[in-house]
């Protein structure tokens, strides 16, 4: 377990070698990958030739580009905001249209039924008259 342990905390620590020579570790973080590499021999060699192949990079002459790199922003369709502002109005549209329609056709109906569950007086005074003669 301590095995798989290390591995973990060491390619942790891996990652954290790279951050550290970029210069975005905070005082803390550095502490800690130093604490580290000064008890790992593996990290530490790993951070050495790390250490030397960014530094052999950033010594070399940059590279020109044989064409330049142009990065064009994509422009909004005005046809495809045309498109929406359209489908919003034919939508407002049919909602009016619904709101003014609709009470024409409902005028006729009933807005609250009665239901047949409850007993009307007539009902019930049938059902006591019942229970008397019985």
């Amino acid at each position: 377990m301590s095995v798989v342990h290390r591995s973990l905390v060491c390619d942790r620590v891996r990652a954290q070698v790279s951050l550290g020579l970029d210069g975005e570790l905070s005082q803390l973080e550095n502490r800690m990958l130093a604490s580290h590499l000064a008890r790992c021999a593996n990290c530490a060699s790993f951070e050495e030739d790390l250490r030397a192949i960014t530094a052999e990079l950033r010594m070399a002459p940059l590279e020109q580009l044989e064409h330049p790199i142009v990065v064009r922003r994509p422009r909004r369709s005005i046809a495809r905001l045309q498109i929406g502002i359209a489908a919003a109005f034919v939508v407002a549209m049919l909602g009016a249209l619904v709101q003014v329609v609709a009470p024409e056709t409902r005028q006729n109906e009933q807005t609250f039924a009665a239901p047949d569950r409850y007993a009307t007086n007539q009902q019930l005074s049938r059902e006591v008259n019942q229970i008397i003669a019985d």
